[in-house]
Order: structure tokens, then C-alpha cells, then sequence
């Protein structure tokens, strides 16, 4: 696991410095240098050697060509390590991915779990989302090439908590925000058809993040086309 900034925290660190300890690693006996190599995420971590280049790399990388495409030795290459230390720190190509894709979820759950309101959650993670532009095209390239989102655990938590978010804003009693006024059509219609691609292009993900059940497609559609119908009549609270 590691921070928002993709330094490991503390568990990863313990959990490298043991295997570093037994010199062993997915089965294999370590040379001394990669023992050596191991020992640097923990003891130096801001130089050559650390997880965080290696899951930057691999961000990059992900986001520009597609999960499918890039290779484990690519990432290294582009970090600046071995082969070998990537499979050791992250194991399979799978797991690289997962842990390219957990370490932004983790925060994004901690988002959640803190709001008062879903306006709250969403408008809190919308410029981080929009920092973090290599990350969502990442995550979109995997959706559309197939990774399996429902062993990604940090993500159906982070769902989760913003299902409950939204459940308890919506017996909360609250008065809703009044639409805002001064919408650019532009923007409008930007929004809109990001929505509707998104959703196209991330379905397979989305129900089993959500809970969705496919049997209900035909209501779920029916939903969802009001809510694109309510944000695409704020052109009318933005003429008025």
C-alpha cells in the first residue's frame, strides 16, 4: 500500500525488509546486489531504487499504450531497474497494475469516508482526478482491454463508501445547492457526452464495482438517462 504520493508506507516497507531478510523472494534465492537493491526501498527510498519510480513508470507507460501492450521489462527500463526488481517488489504484470491502480483508490476511499455529502466527496476528488490525468487513462485503457475489476478491493471499497456517502446524504434532509447559473453550453455539453462515453466505455466495470446487478440493465438505463436528462436541463437554468 502506499501514500498519495506513492511513497510506500509503512506495511511495505516491513513487508519488503522481510523479504529482503530471508533472501528470498517468490520462491527464488536472491543475490547479494538484489538483496542490496531490495534494502533501498526502505533505506533510500528517494533514490535510484525505490517503488515509487517503478509505479510511476508503469502509470505512465499504462496510460500512453494501454496495460496490454507494455511489458514488465519496459517498466523497468523506464525506471531505471532491473527486471528482476520490479517481479520482486509487485510480482506478476496483474499485480503491477493493481498496484498502480490502488495506490490513488486508497485515498479516494479515505475521501469518501470523511465527507459530510457526496457534493462533498466529488468536488474534493475532481481536481485530483484531473492532477492525476495519467491515472484515469490507465484506468479506462484496462477497463476497455478487460482487467478484472472485481479483484481490484480497493476500488469496490472506494465505491462503497460512496454508495453509503450517498444513501446518508439522501435522508439527511438537506437542502439541495440551487443549479448553478452561469454554465458555459460548452462546458454543458462537454460534461454530458463525458458521461455517456464514460459510462459506455467503463460499464464492465462499473456494475460490479456498484453492486449493480445486470438483470436490471433495462432500469438502470432508465435511471441513468434521467440523471443525463436533469444535468442537460441546467442549459435552461443557465438561459434563464
Amino acid at each position: 500500500m502506499y501514500f498519495t504520493d506513492g511513497t510506500p508506507t509503512a506495511a511495505t516497507i516491513g513487508y519488503c525488509e522481510q523479504r529482503a531478510a530471508r533472501h528470498v523472494w517468490g520462491g527464488s534465492t536472491l543475490s547479494s546486489a538484489d538483496v542490496a537493491e531490495t534494502h533501498s526501498i526502505t533505506k533510500r527510498p528517494g533514490r535510484t531504487v525505490n517503488a515509487s519510480r517503478i509505479l510511476d513508470s508503469a502509470q505512465e507507460l499504462f496510460a500512453k499504450r494501454g496495460p496490454r501492450a507494455v511489458t514488465v521489462r519496459q517498466v523497468a527500463e523506464r525506471a531505471g531497474v532491473s527486471h528482476a526488481l520490479v517481479h520482486k517488489y509487485f510480482g506478476s504484470k496483474d499485480e503491477l497494475i493493481r498496484a498502480v491502480l490502488d495506490r490513488v483508490d486508497v485515498s479516494r476511499t479515505a475521501s469518501a469516508n470523511r465527507s459530510e455529502s457526496l457534493k462533498d466527496v466529488y468536488q474534493e476528488m475532481l481536481p485530483r482526478v484531473m492532477a492525476q490525468r495519467d491515472h484515469s487513462m490507465m484506468l479506462v485503457r484496462s477497463a476497455m482491454e478487460g482487467t478484472e475489476y472485481v479483484s481490484l478491493a480497493e476500488r469496490i471499497r472506494t465505491t462503497a463508501a460512496m454508495v453509503a456517502l450517498a444513501r446518508k446524504t439522501a435522508v439527511s434532509g438537506a437542502t439541495p445547492s440551487p443549479p448553478p447559473r452561469d454554465i458555459d453550453p460548452r462546458v454543458l455539453v462537454s460534461a454530458v457526452t463525458a458521461m455517456i462515453l464514460g459510462w459506455a466505455s467503463i460499464e464492465d466495470w462499473v456494475w460490479p464495482t456498484a453492486g449493480l446487478d445486470p438483470a436490471d440493465k433495462d432500469e438502470v438505463y432508465r435511471q441513468l438517462m434521467g440523471i443525463v436528462g436533469y444535468v442537460a436541463d441546467l442549459a435552461l437554468v443557465a438561459d434563464e
